[in-house]
């Protein structure tokens, strides 16, 4: 059975699609036990791109997504860069695509190490979003993300220095997590993913669409945090970013448009306004502190115990008439004891706290004390 999905998004490069597939494979082996899947989005792709996964036999789902100007975006309450609003909504499609009850969104130029996914599943509950410490090289224009650690091995899948990534990924791992951090490789329950609204269609506009008062992954990490999902980085979760991979690979690239939208109007993806249409109530039911959670803790309160001490210790000598007895002797015994260590007002303290946390676990007691019979 499927437990996670790993989803990577690709549009035009077989050269990346080659690289992150053989990543995955390789330090995956979850994929290998039937526990785990890999998907590509392709979204918007090329012809070529779509010849060369089905010829390499890659698992993969075709995304087409609507063009919008920039005035119906920003109408939507998106911003700039146009293409932005479609690389959200192909990682949308990904995780509603998604078979397994983990989701890892990863990048088509991320490299992974040993024991990646695992080091980000043995931290994961429904009350995180963890991700991948993230190691870049300092691109020219766009240089590192502040969440991420500065590594130089290479720049495309033709320069990766494989060999020095790992040892260097080895050196580097602790275990643990930090709060914050980049924003991908991230691993997440789909259905929390689904229920927050997933990720919004663009970067969230300012005053006007060149303005970004948000970007897109902050503003989804924000919603999560929004319902208790925090955001924490596996530090013994290591990958590789290469940065701006496909769009620094094809930026020469011409006369290779993507797939028109004819070929699959009637599944093209289309933005929602901003903020999403958001049904939380499942997911703050199933988290904690959830409504289960605050009833017990409601249960071992002093105003609950009060209230039901009376009912308790009625039932309990009913069971046991001798009880009351043997539970007074003691309790003259611990309050000469208590009066001995601290004085007669510490002992009345000792002797209403004993009180009430007696006749709530006398039923365990009496419980222990038969079976010992």
């Amino acid at each position: 059975m499927v437990k996670v999905s790993i989803v990577s998004l690709i549009y035009r490069s077989a050269a990346f699609a080659d690289w992150v597939y053989d990543s995955v494979r390789k330090f995956t082996p979850m994929i290998a036990r039937g526990q785990a899947e890999f998907f590509f989005v392709a979204n918007d792709p090329t012809p070529a791109l779509l010849a060369h996964l089905i010829e390499h036999n890659y698992p993969h789902v075709v995304n087409v997504n609507r063009r919008y100007s920039h005035e119906e975006l920003f109408a939507l309450g998106y911003g700039a860069p146009e293409h932005m609003s479609r690389v959200y909504r192909g990682y949308n499609e990904g995780i509603r695509q998604a078979k397994g009850d983990y989701v890892v969104l990863v990048n088509s130029d991320n490299y992974f190490s040993p024991d990646w996914l695992e080091n980000l599943l043995k931290y994961s509950d429904r009350s995180r979003v963890i991700t991948c410490t993230l190691i870049e090289r300092d691109h020219p224009v766009f240089s590192v993300f502040p969440g991420a650690i500065h590594g130089e091995f290479g720049d495309s899948p033709d320069t990766f220095d494989e060999t020095a990534f790992l040892s260097f990924a080895a050196q580097i791992r602790k275990t643990g997590l930090q709060a914050g951090g980049a924003y991908m490789p991230a691993l997440f329950h789909r259905d929390v993913a689904i229920e927050a609204g997933l990720y919004p269609c663009g970067n969230v506009a300012g005053e006007q669409f060149t303005d970004i008062a948000r970007y897109g992954d902050e503003a989804f990490f924000d919603v999560l945090s929004s319902i208790g999902v925090r955001h924490f980085t596996a530090l013994d979760s290591i990958s590789y970013h290469l940065k701006e991979g496909e769009r620094d690979d094809c930026a020469d690239c011409q006369g290779d448009e993507a797939v028109p939208l004819q070929v699959a109007e009637a599944a093209a993806a289309l933005a929602v306004p901003y903020p999403p249409q958001q049904t939380l109530r499942r997911v703050l039911d199933s988290m904690g502190p959830t409504k289960r959670h605050d009833e017990l803790m409601s249960r071992i309160s002093s105003d609950y115990q009060e209230s039901n001490i009376k009912d308790r210790k009625t039932a309990v000598l009913a069971a046991d008439p001798a009880a009351e007895a043997r539970f007074t002797e003691q309790a003259e015994r611990l309050r000469r004891a208590a009066e001995r260590v601290g004085g007669v007002r510490f002992a009345e303290f000792v002797m209403r706290a004993a009180r009430r946390v007696s006749w709530t676990i006398l039923p365990l007691r009496l419980w222990l004390a038969r079976r010992k019979d």
